[in-house]
């Protein structure tokens, strides 16, 4: 899948919700027990707290009484729209609203960071995958998520 505009391919999560637009921003969701890949048997990660469809609800899937999956419709196409697509990735409580492109830009925006983008600028400013064919963080994105964590620890225990 083409990144638009850049010709950069977009990671394909394991967790990918089914139902999201293509292109590089989506949600993750699972696969009920025993289901296939069909989109109807699938489960999507966020809570239903509706914080990311408020932030670009131009771009999610409404909730309504008999469904409540948060999904996007379509990739946003203007400046706007992409800062508010970053703004939805950051206010989600559980990181499932994600970007698998390979836009440094769009990286840097979302904070360079493997909770939400599929891939980061490393310190050389190469692009390194931060998601394994498992769907789970890899060791070394993992170590700065645990790190930023633990900073943000700090600086709570210190502000109290």
């Amino acid at each position: 899948m083409k990144e638009q505009g850049t010709g950069n391919t977009t990671f394909q999560h394991p967790f990918r919700f089914p139902k999201n637009a293509d292109g590089p921003f989506y949600t993750t969701g699972q696969p009920s027990k025993g289901s296939a890949q069909s989109a109807a048997q699938w489960c999507g990660n966020c809570l239903w707290c509706g914080a990311p469809e408020a932030e670009a609800p131009e771009l999610f899937a409404a909730f309504d009484e008999t469904y409540t999956d948060t999904y996007f419709v379509r990739q946003p196409q203007t400046p706007e729209e992409l800062a508010r697509a970053i703004m939805a990735a950051k206010v989600c409580c559980v990181s499932a609203v994600r970007y698998g492109g390979m836009d440094r830009n769009i990286i840097s925006a979302m904070g360079n960071n493997p909770e939400l983008c599929d891939y980061i600028i490393g310190p050389d400013q190469s692009l390194k995958c931060t998601v394994g064919s498992d769907g789970k963080l890899l060791a070394f994105a993992r170590s700065i998520v645990d790190e930023e964590n633990y900073i943000k620890q700090l600086r709570n225990h210190r502000e109290k």
